[in-house]
């Protein structure tokens, strides 16, 4: 990381600055991670062990990514976490895009290492969410409603154990995919489970599989990632990159707020020792607090605080 600050109980809201060296690398972990992360959960189809290969998948690559990426490996948590402020703009797009981008490249490898499987073949490809998935007699509207639930779960359980503190540490990977299993396990049988943008636009690039529906899923998709930063924002706060946070936690400016959103930078004045992230300016602040409460009450000042 760089040298640079990463909150282990917080893994989602880890970022390196666009300017560090490590963010490329950053970028490549997102789109591996997806590409992997697509192939694995397309080449699998039994009931009853898909949910868990699906869900062990994702535990293991969020542990790979964690403290790289911040694990994301998801457009809607991105997005989640990019409107609640604690993901900047640019990193987000560009997170996003590579996400895609690799689920299309997951869903290449589909094509050429399962047999039958080829680019173009329609509804039914491997790893597609069509009508050959969707559960008879389901309406476009529980179709909806299943997924906006379903990745609702999935992304409330990583602001709750990967974003707020105290989170759970090296357990959060682990629990985020068992949410993964848990969802799959019960609502895969209606809609696939898909609570992941990628995962339909893979498929539809490649297989040009579920045109009629893939709409559905990418808007359900959205929208709870919508309900879920409206949640958790009002129950813990937004996040220290929300301009409303930022404003009223660093007495930054409206402007220098919304550019901190967007770039993730904190204005220069908080880069006297080289802070690129807004993680490394509240570790800086905190730590300072901690001196001067320490000197206040006539207590010795360690090396680290200092």
């Amino acid at each position: 990381m760089g040298g640079h600050a990463v909150d282990s109980d917080t893994v989602f809201s880890n970022y390196q600055a666009v300017t560090s060296k490590t963010f490329v690398v950053s970028l490549m972990c997102e789109f591996i991670g997806v590409m992997v992360f697509t192939f694995l959960g397309s080449t699998v189809s039994d009931k009853v062990f898909g949910p868990w290969v699906n869900g062990l998948a994702l535990a293991i690559w969020i542990y790979t990514a964690a403290n790289i990426s911040g694990g994301h490996l998801n457009p809607a948590v991105t997005f989640s976490t990019l409107i609640c402020g604690f993901y900047p703009l640019i990193h987000s797009i560009l997170y996003i895009f590579l996400q895609i981008v690799g689920a299309i490249f997951g869903a290449l490898l589909v094509a050429a290492l399962i047999p039958d499987a080829h680019v173009s073949m329609g509804d039914g490809a491997p790893g597609c969410f069509d009508n050959t998935v969707i559960g008879k007699g389901l309406t476009h509207s529980q179709l909806f409603g299943w997924e906006v639930v379903m990745t609702f779960t999935l992304i409330s359980v990583v602001y709750a154990c990967g974003v707020a503190k105290p989170g759970h540490g090296s357990f959060t990977p682990l629990v985020v995919g068992l949410s993964l299993v848990a969802c799959a396990g019960t609502g895969g049988k209606w809609t696939g489970a898909a609570l992941n943008p990628a995962r339909v636009i893979g498929p539809l690039a490649v297989f040009k599989c579920g045109n009629n529906v893939a709409y559905i899923y990418i808007l359900a998709h959205l929208l709870a990632a919508v309900l879920a930063c409206s949640i958790f924002a009002f129950v813990s706060g937004w996040g220290p990159l929300s301009p409303f946070q930022s404003m009223k936690q660093l007495g930054l400016s409206w402007n220098e707020a919304v550019l901190m959103w967007i770039t993730g930078s904190p204005p220069k004045r908080f880069q006297d020792n080289d802070e690129q992230n807004i993680t490394d300016v509240l570790a800086k602040q905190a730590k300072q607090q901690e001196r001067e409460e320490a000197e206040e009450d006539g207590l010795p000042v360690h090396k680290d605080q200092a």
